[in-house]
């Protein structure tokens, strides 16, 4: 059975909030289907209603409704600052033994 794109948005924006430390409830649920019936119907109305299956993932436009999602999904959602570590360690200036020794 195909899945539908607002099933797989719902999927994808729940894992990305619980990546992020949001805990799912129902109304982090509610939330985020708000959210993608709100993309959704933008998209639709951008097509001119002209999809005859606007859930289908086969439509010309699932990534457009999964980009819309994710650009939104900031303003909908209070996400923690993402703590990222540090690639390298802290530069510190330092002699290897070329020059002459003081």
């Amino acid at each position: 059975m195909e899945r539908a794109i607002c099933q797989y948005a719902l999927d994808r924006v729940m894992l990305y909030l619980r990546n992020y430390g949001v805990a799912p409830s129902p109304q982090v649920c509610r939330r985020a289907l708000a959210l993608i019936d709100e993309c959704l119907a933008e998209v639709m109305t951008g097509q001119g209603g002209s999809v005859p299956r606007p859930c289908q993932s086969d439509t010309p436009f699932p990534g457009g409704v999964l980009a819309l999602v994710f650009d939104r999904l900031p303003g909908y959602f209070d996400l923690p600052e993402l703590y990222v570590p540090l690639q390298r360690p802290p530069i510190q200036r330092g002699s290897i033994g070329y020059g002459p020794t003081l």
